[in-house]
């Protein structure tokens, strides 16, 4: 039997594709099995606590699993006497297997991850974390009648645009039950009805069922929330609870007194900030009116609980790859932090489990009812800053509703290490870039990501000519689509010969040469150093290196960084002192798993390989490594809102020079109003001068800086990166 593409595909996506069918190993066999974690027979209590991993709690950098990133918090219900079971879906057609398939665009019911009241009546507790994926109509009346049977639902959220897999949904707006954007595409219709927003906080199916909503802020407290509400007001849920960090949260907004109530909140003496990547205010009210941290809810016979950060939950040992590039994840180690939530979560998770007769937070036999947030939807809250966008653009050849597209060894991957993908045409990525000479060897019609110099313009504009890096006399032809001729064709943009890039597309002949065709994804490709070849380079020498952080070091002193491609290689990095309250991780924990650019003199640090007198750090703008948050850029309008003095990442349009060459102009795409002047650095004016480089004018570019006026105009000034998005 023949297997071409398209047959493996329909054959996946059906589930009818059984292991007996071929010699190659069927989709997920490489991690069928769901875990479980079982008490001893001494301390088991007799209560089940599933935590949910069917609808993208284990996307992007997210690893919400019991024998991964929850471990901790599984391991310390199961010293409680908890049964835990991670929870995947149905298994429909009984192959053995569950499969996730979007049920949005084809309307089947092959998708088998899926939650029913059947399939979860049998835990105490549902556990959803950072849930990334829509509820269907029919999941959300699952979810209310396991409520309504007397069970309990721990809801995880984050930050508002914490959509891991770049598929336009955060945990904020799935459990609230729609989307920030108003936008008719939200209106899904279906098996999922509308979901836009109703810009009204007592609308929606999470108020709606349970008096509360999850505000769309990002705000940042790692000394710790310190507002915990008397364990005699809290049903006993707050009795040796701490201050918990906010590492990049979301607060709630309570609607209904006698269904919500608060158990931590910004105190009087907390002096939150927003987050530096928010994509609004960020902080609406701060205090108390900002609205709760954590809260419970009593609605009828059953209980849910919230919090508005998974960080101060999570612990350090991801257990998949990311699906997108399929590299390690970094997961913060909260679970060990000083401002944990252990305490919180573990005191949570008893109280859900336990049924109790009253039905509301009415004041009767010490069940207080809840505060009131007096503004429960603040008026940013009533649009969406991302305009119904994913925060970034998704890697080339990734899609977060087809499995398929996922690299091995992550969640819901057909495929893990050591086994072979049948496909006969994969999609290659830029992290295994050939050399033109081999891509000249490569077989006609050969799918090839290829590394080489710009040296001509072939065929006028529609062409260019690759050379290899370590053979120039060695070429191949590249044709170029019509929609990149403009940035890679020599002869429209002169700036772009001599430079390396990376290609991405076939083997085929062009204009009678060997060359590369149907184009899908062209990238300038990164100079810097990796952590191996740094590790190599003489001490003393001045050296430009990139990397991804692994961890902090020496407490806020320094960081290791591991090399991109392999991460046995590490290297100890020295922060100044100026430099440790934005990259040591032990001071911001979003900083793990980033990836930087480092200037800096090789030497030694804590008596292994390192980096000292370390100039500038950058965030790389090519940060397909890290999480999703890094990527999330401040708008000009954003920034106008800011005071000076603060340190910014902005992305606009270049509109104009400005000065001469010394300065330029960006605006907002959405509202050319809104300007900003951005001051040149001399390094920096040959590049990005428009004076210099009129090509520039329409581009759009992100800058890292200090907001302050330049000109007597608002501006950035203190200019450390500057790269071009297009």
């Amino acid at each position: 039997m023949t297997v071409n593409k398209l047959t493996l595909s329909v054959l996946l996506g059906a589930g009818l594709l059984a292991q007996s069918s071929f010699a190659l190993a069927a989709a997920y066999d490489w991690n069928n099995t769901a875990p479980v974690k079982v008490p001893s027979a001494a301390n088991n209590n007799g209560k089940t606590v599933y935590f949910d991993v069917s609808h993208g709690g284990v996307e992007g950098n997210a690893d919400w699993v019991i024998d991964g990133a929850f471990s901790d918090f599984a391991d310390a219900l199961v010293q409680e006497g908890y049964t835990v079971k991670e929870y995947r879906g149905i298994d429909l057609n009984n192959d053995g297997r569950i499969r996730f398939y979007d049920d949005r665009t084809n309307g089947s019911n092959t998708n088998e991850a899926i939650i029913t009241y059947d399939a979860i009546k049998d835990s105490d507790v549902f556990v959803l974390a950072e849930t990334n994926r829509p509820f269907t109509l029919a999941e959300q009346a699952a979810l209310e009648q396991y409520v309504a049977s007397g069970k309990g639902i721990f809801f995880i959220a984050d930050h508002y645009d914490a959509d891991r897999n770049l598929n336009t949904w955060d945990a904020t707006e799935v459990f609230n039950g729609y989307n920030r954007s108003d936008l008719s595409k939200y209106n899904m219709g279906g098996a999922y009805g509308d979901w836009r927003n109703p810009k009204a906080a007592s609308a929606g199916w999470l108020v709606e069922n349970f008096g509360i909503r999850f505000r769309f802020n990002g705000v940042d407290y790692k000394q710790g929330v310190s507002g915990v509400e008397p364990s005699s007001q809290t049903e006993g849920i707050t009795q040796g609870v701490d201050p918990i960090l906010m590492a990049a949260g979301a607060t709630l907004a309570i609607v209904d007194p006698q269904k919500a109530k608060g158990l931590v909140y910004f105190s009087e003496s907390d002096t939150p900030v927003k987050w530096r990547h928010a994509k609004d205010q960020g902080l609406y009210f701060g205090g108390k009116a900002e609205g709760p941290y954590a809260a419970i809810a009593k609605s009828g016979a059953g209980k849910a609980a919230f919090i508005g950060d998974s960080s101060p939950i999570e612990d350090a040992t991801p257990k998949y790859r990311r699906q997108d590039n399929g590299n390690t994840k970094r997961t913060y180690p909260g679970w060990t932090d000083p401002g944990h939530a252990s305490v919180l979560a573990v005191n949570i998770i008893n109280w859900l489990a336990t049924p109790e007769s009253y039905q509301y937070f009415d004041g009767q036999n010490g069940h207080y009812s809840g505060f009131v947030t007096p503004t429960p939807m603040a008026s940013q809250e009533m649009s969406d800053p991302n305009n119904g966008q994913p925060w970034g653009t998704p890697a080339s050849g990734f899609d977060a509703w087809n499995t398929d597209t996922y690299k091995n060894n992550s969640f819901n991957a057909p495929y893990g290490d050591g086994q072979t993908n049948p496909d006969p045409d994969p999609t290659p990525t830029p992290g295994n870039a050939i050399s033109v000479t081999d891509a000249l060897a490569a077989a006609q019609n050969t799918p090839v990501v290829v590394v080489g110099k710009v040296t001509a313009a072939i065929n006028g504009i529609y062409g260019l000519a690759l050379s290899d890096l370590n053979n120039p006399a060695t070429h191949i032809y590249v044709k170029l689509e019509s929609n990149q001729r403009a940035d890679f064709n020599p002869q429209l943009n002169p700036a772009i010969l001599n430079q390396n890039i990376i290609v991405t597309g076939k083997r085929n002949s062009y204009m009678g040469e060997p060359g590369i065709r149907y184009v899908t994804d062209l990238q300038i490709a990164p100079s810097y150093m990796s952590v191996e070849q740094a590790l190599a380079t003489a001490q003393g020498e001045a050296i430009e290196l990139t990397g991804r952080v692994k961890s902090g070091l020496n407490s806020i002193y320094a960081l290791i960084l591991e090399d991109l491609n392999d991460p046995s290689f590490t290297i100890n990095i020295k922060l100044e002192s100026s430099q440790r309250a934005q990259f040591s991780p032990e001071l911001n924990p979003d900083i793990l798993n980033a990836t930087l650019v480092i200037k800096g003199v090789r030497d030694s640090y804590m008596s292994q390989p390192g980096v000292r007198q370390v100039s500038s750090i950058t965030i790389s703008s090519g940060n397909g490594n890290g999480d999703p948050d890094q990527g999330s850029d401040l708008s000009v309008s954003d920034v106008l809102a800011l005071n000076n003095g603060q340190p910014v990442v902005v992305s606009g349009t270049i509109t104009a020079a400005i000065n001469n060459k010394y300065a330029l102009e960006l605006t907002d795409p959405s509202n050319a109003g809104n300007k900003l002047y951005i001051k040149l650095e001399s390094s920096q004016r040959d590049t990005f001068s428009p004076l210099l480089n009129p090509e520039l004018i329409g581009k759009r570019l992100r800058v890292e800086g200090i907001k302050n006026d330049y000109m007597s105009h608002p501006g950035v000034r203190s200019v450390s990166n500057l790269t071009l998005l297009n």
